[in-house]
């Protein structure tokens, strides 16, 4: 097993690859830098790729993998504390402002608060055809990136906000137990609102996802887990959470 890094002029690419890098590396695993297609089909299926949300889809497909898409898992729905619907862009228009949208596809476009119909100008180079998520606004004091491995918190970072508002513990370990389709490897993003609440930001898969300051090898860890459950390949260190 190997990991490759994405990297750009010998170096990993950023904060999130470099992260990986020296995970990878204080787990004894060899890593190698890439920044080419040539470089990167060296590799053999064990091998763990890091890169962001283009490159992992591109090496994925490469493999005839295609990831699922998670959106808001059906098993946490009362987490979310907010009515989330999905409508075309071309009908966004009907929904009541303000509401914050961001579109279905990865990395289309930034989710925004809409508050006025102009706030939407930057989608509208996008497919009036394409799938957006629309949310009634909720007020958050602090959002934080839950790290989840095999079913397991591995870490809880703090990435916006005021830090010394903090979420209820209790309700994000509910709601990892009510999340029966929980990949090897994801984040819960869960925020505490004005109102007190703790609620469900969003999930993300755990094959290109930021560290946010996460301990680098746990890092490493948890990108192997996803990337060995995606491929059908081995986790080295499948193990060492289920005892």
């Amino acid at each position: 097993m190997k990991a490759y890094i994405y990297s750009f002029e010998g170096r990993p690419w950023n904060e999130e690859c470099l992260a990986a890098f020296n995970g990878f590396s204080k787990l004894g695993i060899e890593c190698v830098l890439f920044s080419t297609n040539e470089q990167l089909e060296q590799r053999t299926p064990e091998d763990v790729v890091v890169g962001g949300m283009l490159i992992m889809h591109h090496a994925l497909s490469e493999m005839g993998i295609t990831p699922p898409v998670f959106d808001y898992p059906d098993e946490l729905k009362k987490y979310r504390g907010r009515n989330i619907r999905t409508v075309k862009l071309k009908d966004l228009k009907q929904e009541k402002l303000p509401v914050f949208i961001k579109p279905t596809e990865e990395k289309a476009a930034k989710g925004i608060v809409v508050n006025n119909w102009a706030d939407i100008s930057e989608y509208g180079h996008l497919d009036p055809e394409m799938d957006i998520l629309c949310s009634d606004v909720v007020s958050f004091l602090s959002e934080w990136r839950c790290f989840i491995r095999y079913g397991k918190i591995i870490g809880i970072q703090f990435y916006n906000g005021d830090i010394t508002n903090r979420c209820d513990l209790s309700v994000i370990e509910e709601a990892v137990r009510d999340f029966t389709t929980i990949p090897a490897a994801c984040s819960l993003d869960f925020g505490k609102t004005d109102d007190g609440r703790t609620l469900l930001i969003e999930m993300n898969d755990g094959f290109a996802i930021g560290c946010y300051g996460l301990d680098d090898t746990l890092y490493a860890k948890f990108l192997a887990a996803r990337w060995a459950e995606l491929t059908g390949t081995k986790d080295p260190w499948a193990n060492d959470l289920l005892k």
